[in-house]
């Protein structure tokens, strides 16, 4: 049975649902400022970090950027997201994925209702909790 991932949600309460969707059985917190997150990643131990296209408006590079130069937090994956508020085209959601990737994120998913790949980007999410859960939870 793989453990649950500490995960960090950083993200519009409107994302909720999704993420809980996608990453069922694991330890969830959501976040909604850029305080917040800064106050709880100081506090908690993560294991994964997802956040929000339209967090905090719109700082999802800004938490991604503070999250990796955090030394404890320097090695876990931290997803980034959105869906269906905005439509973005292909070109955009790929310049983003670049972006994210570029500083240290390891993608960028679409988790809009229409989104082709939604079940696997979802799935993904999951994957990557399942693996962290495992990988840096003590024995």
């Amino acid at each position: 049975m793989p453990q649950p991932a500490r995960v960090l949600v950083a993200d519009v309460p409107e994302m909720d649902e999704k993420i809980r969707e996608c990453l069922p059985g694991h330890e969830l917190t959501f976040v909604r400022t850029m305080w917040d997150a800064m106050r709880a990643l100081r506090h908690d131990g993560f294991q994964v970090v997802v956040i929000g296209l339209e967090f905090d408006e719109s700082r999802m590079l800004e938490l991604l950027q503070h999250v990796r130069g955090l030394p404890r937090y320097k090695d876990i994956p931290i997803v980034c997201v959105h869906a269906e508020n905005l439509n973005l085209s292909e070109a955009v959601m790929k310049n983003i994925d670049v972006a994210v990737k570029a500083l240290g994120g390891i993608g960028f998913l679409n988790l809009g209702a229409g989104a082709i790949n939604y079940k696997q980007d979802c799935a993904f999410l999951d994957k990557v909790a399942i693996e962290s859960g495992q990988s840096l939870r003590p024995n």
